[in-house]
C-alpha cells in the first residue's frame, strides 16, 4: 500500500514526510506534509504533526512557522510557506508514509520542541533542575577525584 522503498533511508525525528493525515473525527485523510516527532521502531508506528500552507499569518499558540525566509527552509523540502500545527498529532504505521520530503534543522527542531511542551503542557521546569542538580554532583565528584584540573579538563578548558 505504499511507504518507504526497500532500502530506503530510515525514517528520523525531524524528518518532514508526506502522508495521508486522518481528519480529527476520522471520516477521511488528506494527503499532506507532515514532521517526524517520534520513531517506534518496535511497533513500527511514526508520531507525526500536521503541517498545513493555509491562514499562514494567523498563528495560533503552538504552531512553528515553515517560511521560505528561514535559512533551514530549504532542508524541509516544502514548497510553500507553511506552518507545523503541534495540536494536530496523530500516530500512524510506518507503511502509511507515501513520500520522504526533507528534514527540519536544529533551528526549526528546537522551534518545534518548544512548542510542543507548549502545547502539551509540559512543565520542563522539574527536568531542567533535576539536570543541574545531576551536573553539579557530577563536577563535585570529579573535583574530588582529581582537583580543579579535572574539571576544567572535563570542560574542554586547558
Amino acid at each position: 500500500m505504499g511507504g518507504p522503498a526497500p532500502g530506503a533511508r530510515p525514517l528520523a525525528r525531524a524528518d518532514v514526510v508526506l502522508v495521508p493525515f486522518p481528519f480529527t473525527d476520522l471520516s477521511s485523510t488528506k494527503r499532506r506534509p507532515a514532521i517526524v516527532v517520534a520513531v517506534d521502531r518496535v511497533h513500527s508506528d511514526l508520531v507525526l504533526a500536521f503541517v498545513s500552507s493555509q491562514q499562514i499569518g494567523r498563528g495560533e499558540p503552538g504552531d512553528v512557522p515553515l517560511l521560505p525566509g528561514h535559512p533551514e527552509f530549504p532542508l524541509t523540502g516544502l514548497t510553500v510557506p507553511s506552518k507545523v500545527r503541534t495540536g494536530k498529532v496523530v500516530t500512524l504505521s510506518m507503511t502509511m508514509v507515501r513520500r520522504w520530503l526533507g528534514r527540519l534543522g536544529p533551528l526549526l527542531i528546537g522551534e518545534l520542541d518548544r512548542a510542543l511542551a507548549a502545547t502539551l503542557e509540559i512543565n520542563t521546569v522539574p527536568y531542567r533542575e533535576e539536570g543541574r542538580r545531576a551536573e553539579r554532583a557530577r563536577l563535585v565528584t570529579l573535583h574530588g577525584a582529581g582537583g580543579p584540573g579535572a574539571v576544567l579538563s572535563d570542560l574542554g578548558v586547558s
